[in-house]
This record gives C-alpha cells, structure tokens and sequence, in this order.
C-alpha cells in the first residue's frame, strides 16, 4: 500500500567539517523533491566556523550543544526536539537524487511492521558502499555489504536486510515510541547496529531501500577532528558484544563443515563464495577447510574470513566440494561429496572415491543419471548451482554497441570448449557488411599466453570479407561485473565439449540475454527454443580414456546463431525467463534445500 507522504525532520549532525557540511545542506535543500520535510541541524560544538555558517542558512532549525556529545548523544537531542518520523542524516553526505526522500518514505510505510528503512550508499568515486550491513561471527567486526564495487545497479530492489547504517536512515516516530532514542551506551559506532536489533525484537522489520541512493564519503567527521576510532570502536564493540553475543549465537541452528577451494578463482571456489554465504544466512554455522592450502591466509572476504577462523570440528557434517580426486581428504562424522564430472561417465577412480562418502551430491539431473550409470551406489542429489539475484537481473548496467549485435563468447581456450567451431561458424556465416560483432572474451592457459590463441587463429585462415571478431584477452574481469557483460550484449554463445559448463548461461538467462549453447550436459535442461537454443551435438571420445564428451555442430550452431540475429523475439523470450531462473536458482533457494537434506541425514 501507498499512504500520503508525512510530514518528516532530517536531523544532520554536524561536528567541524564546515565544507562538508555546506555541501550536505545545500544538495539537501536543493535537490529534495519532497515537499514536506524540515531540516533540524545539532552542532555539537565545532570550532572551525561551522556555528557561524549554520547561523546563516534560512530554512533550518539550529541546535546547539556547544560540547561533543558523540554521534548518539548529538543525534538524540534532535529526535526529542521533534515529534514526528525522522530521518538521521551524515553530514558528510549529498544528495544526487530528488525524489531519495519520497522512496524511503514510501517503503516505511508499505508495510506496518516496517520500522526502519535505509538506503544504498555511494561514495566520492561512485561506488556502492552500502546496501545493508550485516555481523559477522565471531569477531563481531560489522560490516557493509557489498563493500566497495562500482555501481552496476546492484541490489535494486526493495529488500529486508539486517541492519542499516545511521549515515542515512529513516525511524518511524512509533518505533522511537516504543524502544526510545539512539542507546546512549554507544559514544559512536554499533549504535546504529544496536538500534535495528532492539527495533527487529520490537516486532519491526528493517529493510534497504533499493531505488534510493545517496553519496557517502564515509568517516569525514572522523578524519577531520582526528577522532580516536580505534579505541572508540573498540569500546562499542566490546558493548555490543556483552548486549547481543548470546542471541547471535542463538541463530545458528544448524553445523557444517564446508571443504573446498576459496582462491583458485574456478568454479568451485566462485560457487564456494556464494554458498558460504547463502548457508550463513540460513543459520548454518560453518567450519571451513580448504584443498589448496590456504586456511591460515588473510582471504578478501571478511565474512568468510570468519568463518575460517572458528577452527575444525570433525564431530560435525562435512561437505567436501571438488573434483573426485579430492575427496579423500573428508574426516567428517557424515561425509558428503558435491561433485561433477565434465564427461559422459564418472571414471572408475572417481566412482570408488564417491562409493566412500556417505552420500553424492551433483549438479544437475545429468551428472546423478551419469553417477548412477557408473556405478556409485551412495544416496545421489541433485544439487543445482546458482545464480545471485542481486547481481543477474535485468537491471543491471550494460553497455552495448550502438548500431551492431554483438555475441558473446566467454572461453577458457582449450579443449573444454570448441572455440575455433564458434569463430568459424560466425566469421562463415556472417559477412563484413551486417551490423554484427563477435566478442570472445578468452582466459589463455597459464603455459601457453595470448600468443598461443593468435597462432591458433591464424592457422584457421578465416576468410576475408567476413563480419568483425573482437578478443578481449586475459582481461581480468570481477567476478560481480559479469552481469554487465551479459547485459552489454545481444546474445550468449557457449559451444563446451563438457557436461558441466558452470553457471554461465543461468546467469545470462537471469540477466534476460539469450543463450545458444551446447543441447547436452547441465545446460540441456534450459534448452527451450525460445530464449536458450540447443546446438545438436555428437559424442566423441574425450583426453580421458573410456569417457566421451560433446562435440557441437558447427552447421546447427551458424543456423542458430543466424536464427537469434535475424530474430527479434529471444531477448524477449529471456527476459521472461529471467525472472524464473532467478527464483529457482537462486543460491539462497539452494541452500536452504541443502538445509533440508542435512535435516534429514
């Protein structure tokens, strides 16, 4: 539901930072769409001209403390000088975006039990600081999320999260009502932490709102006053800890030990990435145990570093995710093997390494057909990987060609996949003069270089006269950007010999970009016709003795490819199967179904 906007106070805390400040109020009073709003400014004694200038600012209500009274004590003095909502506002933030007040106000009042709204975060270089906050265990060091990425359009939707941060936060009046100001235990930091929490317990929801952004430039008053943060957080984290420890704790119902790669940067550690997560929120407490060596290194992710750090525990379920050859390392008290093979079959060795583990989990019905077909004869699940709504949507930032249809090619260049068949299909079947490029995107093996794929591609003599290839080479990439690359262009192409090609051409789907891929393998139960085209293939023998794989074909893939570019259907097609993907694949979806299973063991 829609209600008529409130009357509502910004209270902008200041402390020295006259130039901020300025900035803060100005965009505030120029750029503010709502109409009906009052901005109260609390001084809490600055010493740097700050008074004098917010003297002279008409359309303000001054408050002055003449002494710090810290960022809850100041803010405080303005939510009991008001009597409606509020919203709690940095003075080292500007506003980029008219209607940011309207959002965040409707979203507050979408839904009674919605207490507190905040909203994405930006900072001076553009990049999205904040969509929420979350606490990771066990050091209790808070953190926002995403981080520090460019703004794509991630986390665009309106979303329930854990916490927001008080730079920029909207507090219905009622929730004051019932829990009071900003705990006054808290000098600075974790306040904010703090007062979602006691809100949450209350009965309120709290929730990110996603089509209001605001810049941040995060710790101005901090850096400015030369502010003793390190000992100041620690005295509120040490508060916050003796307040929250217990119900923290409390929200793992469940234990697992999770053993897989983290850094290799291939499938399994990328999926690792997202599934920790996704189990964490689940209320999956997790040990971690890596197969490359890494458990005493400092990782990038700070929630995952965590739980690194909780140490081993062998009485608890263990999930060893990997090839077949690693799974001899489990030591868990049920062991469970998520894996996959790339061929037809799983080879003898792989089988008798499964046949150990208490039970199999794989990624699609193909590779569970193929498990049983090669004689496992454990408990085998399906186990699907995944795609991150927040970053595979239709809304996320692309950059197209303007005036061409590009292809998208993303390879690893070897046998895995049958690049040369994809160049060309494409540089026979399309001509110099149509608006059409082909983007390959190529990771070259570590032995082999750039120079390895140019000799490749000149022994294919590719005939003159043909329509543009374009090769982006050893380009790295961020893993999160990908769907800027899927929303960039017009059409997926992925012509993989393997049975497991990863989670590609979910994400494109997800992303409404259609897909022609390889009809055979994980990807063979997206083919429809409409929105991912199946390329026929035949099975030919693989490197590894005994085993088979695909081979696509080279004319079905040209008649594909021409098909989707003379077509104006598929993107249409996609985009409608984007929202499905998105609610079935996502990780969150896949590990609360791990959850399930592991109720039931």
């Amino acid at each position: 539901m829609s209600l008529e906007p409130e009357p509502v106070s910004v209270i902008v805390l200041s402390w020295n930072g006259l130039e901020v400040t300025r900035d803060c109020l100005r965009t505030l009073l120029d750029r503010t769409s709502q109409p009906r709003f009052d901005v109260v400014v609390v001084d809490n004694g600055s010493t740097d001209g700050t008074v004098e200038y917010l003297r002279s600012v008409t359309g303000i209500t001054l408050i002055e403390n003449g002494h710090n009274l810290g960022f809850v004590g100041g803010n405080n003095v303005g939510i009991r000088a008001t009597g409606g909502d509020v919203l709690l506002l940095n003075n080292d933030t500007e506003i980029i975006q008219d209607d940011w007040l309207e959002r965040m106000q409707e979203l507050a009042y979408s839904s009674e039990d919605i207490g507190l709204v905040g909203c994405r975060l930006v900072n001076a270089d553009g990049n999205l600081v904040h969509a929420g906050t979350y606490m990771p265990l066990p050091s209790f060091w808070g953190q926002e999320y995403p981080g520090d990425e460019r703004d794509i359009g991630q986390y665009a939707d309106d979303r329930e999260v854990e916490g927001v941060i008080a730079a920029c936060v909207y507090i219905k009046r009622e929730v004051i009502d019932t829990i009071g100001p900003l705990d006054e235990e808290f000098f600075s930091y974790y306040e904010d932490s703090d007062y979602c929490l006691k809100a949450r317990q209350a009965g309120y929801r709290v929730f990110c709102c996603g089509s209001a952004t605001v810049k941040h430039l995060e710790n101005a008053s901090t850096d400015l006053n030369r502010m003793d943060f390190s000992g100041t957080f620690k005295r509120s984290r040490e508060v916050f800890m003796g307040k929250w420890k217990e119900q923290y704790d409390s929200l793992y119902t469940r234990k697992l030990t999770w053993r897989s790669f983290i850094s290799t940067g291939g499938l399994y550690s990328r999926a690792t990435r997202k599934l920790l997560w996704a189990l964490d929120r689940v209320g999956v407490e997790l040990n971690l145990a890596f197969l490359e060596g890494v458990d005493r290194a400092v990782l990038d992710d700070f929630r995952i570093n965590d739980m690194k750090n909780r140490g081993a525990d062998r009485d608890r379920p263990q999930v060893v995710f990997g090839p077949p050859e690693t799974l001899s390392s489990a030591d868990g008290s049920y062991n469970i093997a998520y894996t996959f093979t790339i061929y037809d079959r799983f080879s003898p060795l792989a089988v008798r390494e499964m046949n150990r583990m208490d039970e199999v989990w794989v990624t699609s019905e193909f590779q569970r057909d193929a498990a049983r077909a090669s004689g496992v004869d454990r408990d085998v699940v399906v186990m699907p990987l995944g795609v991150d709504p927040e970053y595979h949507n239709p809304r996320i930032t692309g950059y197209p060609l303007t005036g061409r249809f590009a292809f998208l090619a993303p390879v690893d260049w070897g046998p895995g996949l049958a690049s040369e068949t994809v160049i060309r299909a494409y540089t026979d079947e399309f001509a110099a003069d149509e608006n059409v490029v082909l983007v390959m995107v190529v990771n070259t093996p570590d032995e082999a270089g750039p120079a390895y794929v140019e000799e490749a591609v000149e022994a294919m003599n590719l005939a003159t006269g043909r329509a543009p290839v374009v090769f982006v080479m050893d380009h790295d990439i961020p893993v999160y950007l990908a769907g800027s690359l899927y929303r960039s262009v017009d059409c997926l192409v992925l012509p993989v010999r393997a049975s497991e090609a990863g989670t590609t051409a979910v994400e494109a789907l997800a992303c409404g970009t259609p897909v022609v891929a390889t009809d055979w393998g994980s990807n063979a139960r997206l083919v429809n016709g409409k929105s991912l085209f199946g390329i026929d293939c035949r099975q030919l023998p693989s490197p590894e003795e005994g085993l088979n794989w695909a081979e696509p074909e080279y004319n079905h893939l040209r008649e594909l490819m021409r098909a989707v570019f003379d077509s104006g259907g598929a993107r249409e097609e996609a985009l409608l199967a984007s929202s499905r993907i998105r609610a079935e694949l996502s990780w969150d979806g896949i590990a609360s179904k791990m959850v399930e299973r592991l109720d039931g063991i």
